[in-house]
């Protein structure tokens, strides 16, 4: 988004919706909104979005997802940080046996880090969408209504 960018941003069934104007500053007075969804690569999230905003929002992320998420992303940065598997589980997981039975925390931990870096190449899109059990398709640019 260029600097000619206005972003709105309202409340919308007790969440926070933005929307950002391009090339216009925002009115004083009252508007009608009118929603530009482009059939592309965004389609999905961009109706989704939309159906979120006239449907009184109600989705809410999974709690265990969003463990999930920090503990894979901790995962990540241990073992960038040059942290041993071992010391990665121990982190992550609290201390525990080694390997332990059948291996399974290594195990563990090592699909905690490749979750890590799967949303690290995903970006901040990925993340919300899964914590927030959204479509998996891919966003590419910038959607006109996003939830902030």
């Amino acid at each position: 988004m260029g600097a000619d960018t206005t972003h709105l941003a309202f409340a919308c069934a007790g969440e926070i919706a933005r929307i950002d104007l391009e090339g216009t500053a925002a009115p004083a007075a009252r508007m009608l909104l009118q929603f530009e969804v482009l059939a592309d690569g965004r389609l999905v999230n961009q109706l989704a979005a939309v159906h979120r905003l006239f449907n009184g929002g109600g989705v809410r992320p999974d709690p265990r997802r969003l463990m999930r998420q920090h503990l894979s992303l901790l995962a990540l940065d241990a073992n960038t940080d040059g942290a041993s598997l071992r010391e990665t589980a121990n982190l992550v997981l609290g201390p525990g046996d080694w390997p332990g039975d059948g291996e399974h925390r290594k195990s563990q931990v090592r699909r905690l880090i490749e979750a890590g870096g799967r949303l690290l190449a995903g970006g901040a899109a990925s993340l919300w969408r899964q914590a927030y059990s959204c479509s998996p398709a891919p966003v590419s640019g910038n959607s006109s209504i996003r939830r902030v």
